[in-house]
């Protein structure tokens, strides 16, 4: 791993370090602790992914069968799981087949994808470098001394009136008259309440 740039290795950090805690009194760790093969390769995720769905397209094909029970009670449920998966295994194929065959589809998609996906970096990359190489470089501006700006012009002044301007005489409102109200149907006669008045 290089954060800093090629001047500063692996071995060089580790020696400094080892510097540094022989001068306190402290051991340094053996470089044999240290191997660049203990370090897992980096995983390129289309191929990864390309790789996983490859394994498991196959949707009859059963997981290795596991227990949390320890001794023989454990065998006893192992055996018993494949006794019916060995058992059902027909109805498993029949009810799945439709399925692995969608997922070779998916696989296959996903592969042509992850190919064309390849091929496009790689031709980014090219391009990329056909730009740096035919560019020619910028000229920078020649820096521009930063002169103060004219303070700004004073607003004119507005002329002093003489007098107040008059106030507007009140209007005198016009009376208004009472809004009639709409007819009504007439009342119908009261009713008795008493029988045989």
């Amino acid at each position: 791993m290089k954060l800093m740039g090629k001047d500063i290795t692996t071995a060089k950090v580790m020696a400094f370090v080892g510097d540094r805690l022989a001068a306190r009194g402290l051991f340094a760790p053996a470089p044999s602790d240290l191997t660049p093969e203990g370090v897992a390769a980096r995983v390129d995720p289309l191929s990864y992914n390309v790789q996983a769905l490859e394994e498991n397209a196959d949707a009859t094909r059963g997981l290795p069968l596991e227990t949390h029970r320890d001794g023989l009670a454990g065998r006893a449920v192992v055996l018993a799981k494949q006794l019916f998966r060995k058992a059902g295994q027909v109805f498993i194929n029949e009810a799945l087949g439709r399925q692995g065959v969608f997922n070779g589809h998916v696989r296959d998609s996903y592969a042509q994808l992850s190919a064309e996906v390849i091929k496009l970096r790689q031709r980014v990359a090219e391009l990329e470098q056909q730009k740096v190489v035919a560019a020619p470089p910028v000229p920078l501006p020649a820096p521009v001394l930063a002169k103060p700006l004219p303070p700004p012009p004073p607003a004119p002044k507005q002329p002093v009136a003489a007098k107040a301007p008059a106030k507007a005489a009140p209007v005198a409102k016009k009376p208004t008259r009472p809004v009639p109200a709409p007819p009504s149907a007439p009342r119908p006669p009261p009713r008795n309440s008493r029988r045989g008045k």
